[in-house]
């Protein structure tokens, strides 16, 4: 069962910045997104044609790219590749054969996979999710406020605030996968190729020229 929510296992990645890169900028970013939803009269976020429904079409698409991406990255030659991430060193905590945690230092191959899977599968969810969410803004408040056990959730006074923690649960995530599409750009634009630094004498210099 464990192998479904393996590419979870991006959320294992630790460094000295993936924290406040993961939390802050998503939390902020969902916020924003959800505000004019939460506060602007008619602003359509679960109907057809709403945000969510415009949001599903690109979730779609992302999900193709990043697993091109990820096949791109999991087969491209390059010798840098296969090198550990000295520079900015990422680690992946495990547990050992002993069960205590241990990092292990990622090599720039494996944090590219580890990234691009984690993003097809993140918006692999979020366009299933955001299908169901769009199939059933249609149906009947008041109908399901009769419902026995859940009605109450669908009572008007309540379904202000239901709507609000749900409006959150789709833009946080959504806030999610654009801060580590950005953070996996940065990576192939800037990290991916960037040779380490050397110490060069005036001898090996000349012996160069």
């Amino acid at each position: 069962m464990w192998r479904l929510f393996y590419p979870l296992r991006y959320f294992s990645l630790i460094n000295r910045e993936k924290k406040q890169i993961d939390f802050w900028p998503t939390i902020v970013i969902g916020i924003l997104i959800a505000l004019p939803f939460l506060f602007v009269p008619g602003a359509v976020f679960f109907h057809s044609s709403g945000f969510l429904d415009k949001i599903l079409g690109l979730t779609t698409a992302l999900t193709g790219f990043y697993v091109a991406a990820l096949v791109a990255a999991a087969t491209f030659s390059h010798p840098d590749l296969d090198k550990t991430i000295t520079v900015g060193s990422i680690a992946l905590v495990r547990k050992g054969e002993d069960g205590k945690r241990i990092q292990e230092l990622l090599t720039r191959r494996e944090f590219a996979c580890t990234i691009f899977g984690y993003l097809a599968f993140a918006t692999l969810l979020l366009s299933v999710a955001a299908s169901v969410a769009v199939a059933l803004s249609g149906a009947s408040l008041s109908t399901l406020a009769l419902t026995p056990w859940i009605g109450r959730i669908f009572d008007p006074q309540n379904w202000v605030y239901v709507r609000g923690a749900l409006i959150l649960a789709f833009t946080l995530p959504v806030a999610h996968v654009m801060v580590a599409t950005s953070l996996g750009l940065y990576y192939l634009m800037d990290r991916l190729y960037r040779q380490e630094p050397k110490v060069t004498t005036k001898k090996s210099d000349r012996e160069a020229a």
